[in-house]
């Protein structure tokens, strides 16, 4: 009898490297947007093909920017220090450990074979720091291939225990809501402002029950067109339940 061939699937939060070494195949961007959640979405879907074995890209590679470790120290004496040069441009600041949230809820799905009780309001959101058109001052010494791809917007993935409306703000475009609940996650977004000034807009999520916010957050980094890096790794955060 032949030997059963074993399935793995690759996937990966996001996908962005720029070494500013001349070389235009150390610079670009893949359209990432909302890829970590569609990818898990697929693997636990009955309509498609069911990998054995899930390989998450990776772990901590920070110079294509799909980590979802926490950030490193920049404490040289620290043992979690990292030596990171140029990619630190675009990695310092830009956490991307709440994307965890989303691998645990799918992963044991994947393994179960049932989505989890949701027992928790979390609310996952990530954007890009600078709209795609903005020159900055340093980085992207060939340009960013496929920088046309990303939506200059702010996403959000949310899981609540209990029926809520999931409330997003970044600018003048404020109080953007979708609808969540527990039967399973659901997702929405906000775009950019048309302008977006050098002192920066700062993206607030909420989560609005009965009719009073039981958690909000802003995002740690602002959204500014004043950037010294031309920087397309998005930064991560969470409002509401921690991990």
């Amino acid at each position: 009898m032949p030997a059963r061939r074993v399935l793995t699937s690759w996937m990966s939060p996001w996908q962005y490297k720029d070494l500013n070494n001349g070389n235009p195949l150390d610079a670009w961007v893949a359209y990432s947007d909302q890829l970590f959640p569609k990818r898990f979405q697929q693997i636990t879907s009955d309509d498609e093909v069911q990998p054995d074995i899930i390989e998450i890209l990776t772990w901590n590679d920070f110079c294509e920017s799909h980590y979802i470790r926490d950030l490193p120290s920049q404490d040289e004496t620290a043992k979690d220090y990292v030596e990171l040069g140029d990619m630190g441009a675009y990695v310092w600041g830009q956490n991307h450990a709440p994307w965890r949230i989303i691998a645990k809820y799918y992963i044991s799905w994947w393994k179960t074979g049932k989505a989890p009780e949701i027992t928790m309001d979390q609310v996952v959101f990530w954007h890009r720091i600078h709209p795609k058109a903005t020159i900055c001052t340093g980085g992207s010494s060939t340009g960013i291939r496929n920088n046309e791809f990303p939506e200059d917007a702010v996403f959000a993935w949310a899981l609540v225990k209990d029926a809520a409306t999931i409330s997003m703000s970044v600018g003048s475009n404020k109080y953007w809501t979708f609808k969540a609940d527990s039967s399973g996650p659901s997702m929405g977004f906000v775009p950019f402002p048309a302008y977006v000034s050098g002192d920066g807009v700062t993206p607030e999520v909420s989560i609005v029950r009965n009719g009073k916010v039981v958690a909000i957050a802003e995002s740690s980094v602002a959204i500014s067109s004043d950037c010294a890096w031309q920087n397309f790794n998005p930064v991560v955060n969470l409002v509401g339940d921690g991990e």
